[in-house]
């Protein structure tokens, strides 16, 4: 299986998490971006919206949440694929409008475990978005 085509942005505000995450997938062969900051990470996306097979992002951040950063995203590109994570409780957001509007592929719970996370990364590059 090739993942390696496309990059995936990683947006989390905890500078060790980002990190982490992209290095692992950079281990993995997989190509990978991080920011910690969410409005950065927006414009990045918005010079190259197609460039991207994944966002993974996180819920809670300064500035801006993930799934507002997920809207975002969706005023430029529907079809792209959006893992949210979350170290709150999921039943809090999964009924929330912005969440529902944002057309999340996936939402996790943290802490993540690693082979985890490379599952539903697989996962969700290899699916058709459930929106499309």
């Amino acid at each position: 299986m090739d993942l390696s085509s496309s990059p995936i942005l990683i947006v989390d505000d905890e500078q060790e998490l980002a990190t982490l995450y992209r290095q692992y997938l950079l281990e993995l062969g997989i190509d990978a971006v991080s920011f910690t900051n969410p409005l950065l990470a927006f414009e990045q996306y918005k010079q190259c919206p197609d460039k991207y097979s994944l966002i993974l992002t996180d819920q809670r951040m300064p500035g801006i949440c993930g799934t507002d950063l997920a809207n975002r995203i969706r005023e430029i590109n529907s079809k792209v694929k959006i893992v949210l994570m979350t170290a709150f409780d999921i039943s809090d957001i999964e009924h929330d409008q912005a969440y529902l509007t944002a057309k999340i592929d996936k939402l996790l719970q943290k802490p993540i475990k690693l082979s985890m996370l490379r599952k539903i990364i697989e996962q969700s590059i290899l699916a058709p978005s459930r929106y499309s």
